[in-house]
């Protein structure tokens, strides 16, 4: 049997429980190391890499600015050493090999809010579009841009229970791309 409980209240998707900064025209980015982890609010526009490039017609900008996090780290082999005897004087751990970089991963959430009362309805479909599309997304952002971030690939994507008819939460979870042949 299953019970549904239904709350009076609406608890904040998981990306409010942490500081927001607001990235504007007025405000200086902060260094790179420093942007690691934390949420930015900033315009953000992305296109199929066969749109135009130009502003008006090809990038698509969201009608809210999203909150937008990345998250970086290294791939490395890690290989455990085989003591010589039992004194304690011996090297501890495991001997880091073959570094590399892992893609920066990157997470996008905000709201699509309708106009006039209504729902949303062309912007759900343009960005379920770009979602469940099987390629690449360029995008251009300020945030993404500091980390050399100008393509993903989503790999997760969630439009959640939003209260109010006109409104729609989403997150999107991506991978950043970089473009190279694998031919020399």
């Amino acid at each position: 049997m299953f019970f549904n409980f239904v709350q009076p209240f609406v608890l904040p998707p998981f990306w409010l429980n942490k500081p927001i900064q607001v990235i504007d025209k007025h405000s200086p980015l902060p260094a790179t190391s420093e942007m690691l982890g934390n949420l930015y609010q900033c315009p953000l526009w992305i296109k199929w890499e066969n749109e135009p490039d130009d502003f008006e017609t090809g990038w698509w900008r969201f009608p809210l600015d999203p909150v937008i996090s990345v998250s970086g780290g290294n791939q490395m082999v890690r290989t455990d050493v085989l003591r010589q005897d039992n004194r304690r004087t011996e090297r501890r751990g495991t001997v880091k090999e073959v570094w590399s970089q892992q893609d920066y991963q990157v997470q996008i959430a905000g709201m699509l809010i309708g106009k006039d009362g209504y729902y949303p309805l062309e912007d759900v479909h343009r960005l379920r579009d770009y979602c469940e599309g099987r390629e690449v997304v360029l995008c251009c952002n300020d945030v993404l841009e500091a980390f050399g971030i100008n393509r993903i690939a989503i790999e997760n994507f969630d439009f959640a229970h939003t209260p109010g008819y006109e409104n729609q939460q989403f997150a999107i979870k991506a991978y950043s791309d970089e473009d190279f042949s694998l031919l020399i």
